[in-house]
């Protein structure tokens, strides 16, 4: 996405974006393009950082994902701030997927930042099968 100028972002910013797959802020860009591009705006310092891309999100949330997911974002954001930088609650963020996974038929991945320029990915979907692989990647299939 072309920004009319640079926006600086604060590399101890913690921050918790939310993106949709049918969003048309992503214009052109296929929707990996768009979460490179969004990755690429954080801050290579930045180890605060999580990105839930929602493959069937438009540009505004529908209402039930997002009453469903908030609380717990915030409640991961606030568990972020606590432990501090380089220390991602994944507790926290793996009740994020948990949430959408129950709730209805989201699909999509959870990318967040363990250190400082190192991120993970982690697939999402109310697909059993997707839903296991996500276990099994930690541990706890």
């Amino acid at each position: 996405m072309k920004l009319p100028k640079a926006v600086h972002w604060p590399t101890q910013a913690i921050s918790f974006l939310l993106m949709g797959g049918q969003d048309y802020f992503r214009g052109a860009m296929s929707p990996e393009e768009y979460v490179v591009d969004a990755k690429s705006r954080v801050p290579a310092g930045n180890a605060t950082t999580a990105i839930l891309f929602v493959n069937e999100m438009p540009h505004m949330p529908q209402t039930e994902m997002l009453g469903a997911a908030l609380p717990q974002m915030l409640e991961t954001l606030l568990s972020w701030q606590k432990v501090g930088s380089g220390n991602p609650p994944e507790a926290e963020l793996h009740a994020v997927l948990s949430i959408l996974e129950r709730t209805g038929p989201w699909s999509g991945r959870l990318l967040y930042t363990e250190s400082a320029g190192v991120w993970r990915e982690l697939p999402f979907s109310s697909s059993p099968a997707v839903h296991m692989q996500r276990l099994a990647a930690v541990g706890g299939a």
